[in-house]
């Protein structure tokens, strides 16, 4: 759901953004890293390959007594002003404290015995470790926490799948300790005080559409829940650890199934209201599209909607997504799931000209579970982050830019599907308003909007959020 409220880089960021663009092959990592899904991740963080050059600085590695070690790097730039400016290690600045309070200069990378970056930890100045307890909440302290995503995660249905899942789980888990020590270690005033610090949601989910009906379910996991004794807790999934085991070896010949990542700041869809289990479905079962057919994908988030188109084409997904590591996340869930995938980072599918982040390129049907419009902006003291465009559309800038540019990516008889929050004013729904006209003032397209029953009696009432089909006036 993800794409943006803001849209010109200043040149600060710009020059931020090509000093630390990823620039390590997938051959110069571990055989088994560069088949991870831990291998795209790195490569937006721009850490496949850390060493002294321009703008960063690296310590020498410090060992520790289990066999880890850290490094600290430094870096020279100030953090992006702005959240979706932020590229390769911008990224930890922008997401590992609030840009408005500190710009972080230095992170500690915790390796784990095999030589692989386990977790990145923000590094605080002295002046900041004794802040206290509203202190933190201000700054919202977080790390980044990669260890789950080593795992060359099998197709679903592969032989051995549960087998691979199994002889992971022993030494994720002892990652998972080691990163615990070490933050207790390093930050155990910032803990005490904000324990927030070290919460975490499950890194994998497994989804399944039924073939027939594309009705979509989906399970969080973590790979401890492969452990012999697993510790039963909200980061371990949303089943318990024995009826999850049971759903995953089940055998399902009418269903799709695979596993996806959920890598740090991405949003992943949830199953919280019927209009967005009602949008997967659409995804696979909406519109006569062509065995050819060309379709767009905006914000992909972790690419499960992707996914789901792809069952419907023989040609690659067009996705593009504001987040570099949402664009990381698709890419890392189309070579699980064996499908071909275009994906870019943009901020929306144009520029504020108008100009087409696809020039010349027009689509079968275009897909979006689109940031909410809202009526008012974040808090007065919120912490700018990544996780700012899953949502939060004031003044539908993003919905406006995207209706002005849409007509021009359809072919004539394309349609779209989107997902938004209607923002009423005098009884009219301004998000189908500007979607009908394309934001021009005249009617381009044909709106169908779908709304969702949460109660009839004693009096009819609706689930917030609905969803939109267009298609070209006639």
């Amino acid at each position: 759901m993800a794409n943006n409220l803001k849209s010109v880089l200043v040149p600060t960021a710009i020059a931020a953004a090509l000093l630390f663009a990823p620039t390590v092959s997938r051959a110069a990592v571990d055989a088994e890293t560069a088949k991870s899904p831990a291998y795209e991740l790195l490569e937006a963080l721009d850490l496949l390959h850390v060493a002294p050059r321009e703008g960063l600085r690296v310590e020498p590695k410090t060992l520790r007594p289990d066999g880890y070690s850290v490094v600290r790097i430094g870096l020279d730039a100030k953090a992006p002003s702005e959240p979706f400016s932020a590229r390769g290690l911008n990224i930890l600045q922008v997401e590992m404290a609030n840009i408005k309070i500190i710009s972080l200069q230095s992170f500690d990378l915790l390796y784990n015995a095999r030589g692989r970056i386990i977790a990145v930890f923000p590094a605080f100045p002295d002046d900041v470790t004794g802040q206290d307890p509203k202190k933190w909440e201000e700054l919202q302290p977080k790390f980044f926490d990669l260890s789950p995503y080593y795992i060359e995660v099998p197709r679903s249905g592969a032989p051995g799948e549960l087998e691979r899942w199994t002889a992971f789980a022993p030494g994720y888990s002892k990652d998972q300790a080691a990163i615990q020590e070490f933050a207790e270690e390093r930050h155990k005033a910032l803990i005490a005080a904000y324990p927030n610090f070290l919460a975490h949601r499950p890194p994998f989910r497994l989804h399944e559409v039924d073939a027939a009906t594309g009705k979509w379910f989906s399970h969080d996991f973590s790979p401890m829940v492969f452990s012999p004794s697993p510790v039963i807790s909200p980061s371990i999934g949303d089943m318990e650890p024995a009826d999850f085991l049971r759903f995953f070896k089940e055998s399902k010949p009418n269903q799709h199934r695979t596993v996806i990542p959920t890598f740090p700041t991405v949003y992943a869809l949830y199953t919280f209201t019927p209009a967005e289990l009602e949008y997967l479905r659409l995804v696979s079962k909406k519109f006569d599209l062509p065995s050819d057919a060309k379709i767009l994908v905006v914000g992909p988030g972790t690419g499960v909607d992707a996914w789901i188109a792809s069952l419907r084409t023989k040609e690659p997904v067009v996705a593009i997504g504001i987040n570099p590591l949402e664009v990381a996340n698709t890419k890392a869930a189309a070579r699980i799931a064996g499908f071909k995938v275009r994906a870019l980072v943009g901020d929306n599918v144009a520029d504020e000209k108008g100009n087409s982040r696809l020039p010349g390129e027009r689509f079968d049907a275009v897909l979006w579970s689109m940031p909410a419009v809202w009526p008012e902006g974040f808090p007065e003291k919120h912490a700018p982050s990544l996780s700012d465009f899953w949502d939060g559309d004031v003044g539908a800038i993003v919905l406006k830019r995207f209706a002005r540019a849409l007509p021009a990516l359809l072919k004539p008889d394309g349609r779209a599907l989107l997902w938004n929050m209607p923002s009423m004013v005098d009884g009219r729904d301004i998000v189908a308003d500007i979607l009908e006209t394309a934001d021009t003032g005249k009617k381009v397209f044909e709106v169908e909007v779908q709304r969702f029953t949460k109660r009839v009696r004693p009096k009819q009432e609706w689930y917030k959020d609905q969803l939109y089909t267009l298609s070209r006036t006639r």
